[in-house]
């Protein structure tokens, strides 16, 4: 017969009830269906309002960039309309332009505090810099032609403007309102082409004379135009297109580069063919043929070393 053991038992029955007696203190503490009570929220979304503090870094998706080599400022302009200057360390400003639209390019009235955008609404805005907080003088709406290309030569007093259609007005800057001047395309490039030239991708006055500028057509045509006697000196054709034009500082040749990775090298009064093709970063074939074709330049500058021009 098994032996029964009273000491177990009874610790069994003292374990049981008090594990029934905390359950029941639970229970009256929280009784079912009860829950604790919500804190009442007294903030609201208009006790709070999100605003700028600081702008930090180099601005976002830059499409346009100026410098005024006097004053010491730089412009950045960005495609959502933005507008930043920097000038020495700790010092810089921002601006919006109202619509939003891109900045394609921007030009400064060198050492005149003034600065000329160029927006992809078709739209140029003078802008005075010389008060605490930029502002707007001056706006001007293309609305029959696309604006492509600005220049305002240093101390001049004119904007030349290069359009879509391969025209380019001029504009008075201190009115900032047209001149009434227009090279028209067809007048430009006359019998050297049987096809539109496609839009202006460059226009700059001679680094020597003032009154000679140098027009660049996308299709590949350069134009030299006498702004006085209205009409071309010398025409240059070359069979790829242009993204980029420069001036040698003597003003007696300029260099181009193409959408085929090539740089051409011209003299002003040689327009029969380059005097110097280059494709500095195309595999270079052996038995003197063509190099291969590689990725477009899409900015050339003509610069002189002690060694000879770079």
């Amino acid at each position: 017969m098994r032996k029964f053991n009273i000491r177990k038992v009874l610790d069994g029955l003292t374990a049981g009830s008090s594990s029934a007696s905390q359950q029941q203190q639970q229970q009256q503490q929280h009784p079912p269906g009860n829950r604790e009570p919500e804190i009442q929220e007294t903030l609201q979304s208009e006790h709070f309002q999100l605003c700028k503090t600081v702008r930090h870094g180099f601005p976002y998706q830059p499409s346009a960039l100026a410098f005024d080599p006097v004053q010491k400022i730089l412009a950045v302009g960005t495609q959502t309309g933005a507008l930043r200057l920097f000038g020495r360390p700790g010092v810089e400003c921002y601006c919006q332009h109202d619509s939003g639209a891109a900045v394609i390019q921007l030009q400064f009235l060198i050492n005149e505090g003034a600065l000329v955008s160029a927006l992809a609404d078709d739209t140029l805005h003078l802008w005075n810099l010389r008060q605490k907080r930029p502002a707007i003088l001056h706006s001007l709406k293309f609305c029959r032609e696309r604006v492509t290309f600005c220049h305002l030569p240093f101390q001049s007093k004119w904007l030349y403007v290069g359009t879509e259609r391969g025209n380019i007005h001029i504009v008075n800057v201190e009115s900032f309102t047209l001149s009434g001047y227009v090279v028209m395309w067809n007048k430009a490039i006359e019998l050297s082409s049987k096809s539109h030239p496609g839009p202006v991708v460059h226009i700059s006055d001679n680094p020597m004379d003032e009154g000679k500028l140098l027009i660049g057509f996308e299709s590949g045509t350069v134009v030299l135009w006498d702004l006085k006697s209205k009409k071309a000196d010398y025409r240059y054709t070359y069979d790829e297109a242009i993204h980029s034009v420069a001036w040698h500082h003597e003003g007696k040749q300029f260099i181009c580069s193409h959408s085929d990775g090539t740089l051409t090298i011209w003299n002003v009064r040689s327009p029969t063919k380059p005097v110097q093709t280059i494709t500095p970063h195309g595999k270079q074939l052996k038995d003197g043929k063509k190099p291969e074709p590689c990725k477009p330049i899409l900015k050339v500058e003509f610069k002189t070393t002690r060694s000879g021009l770079c």
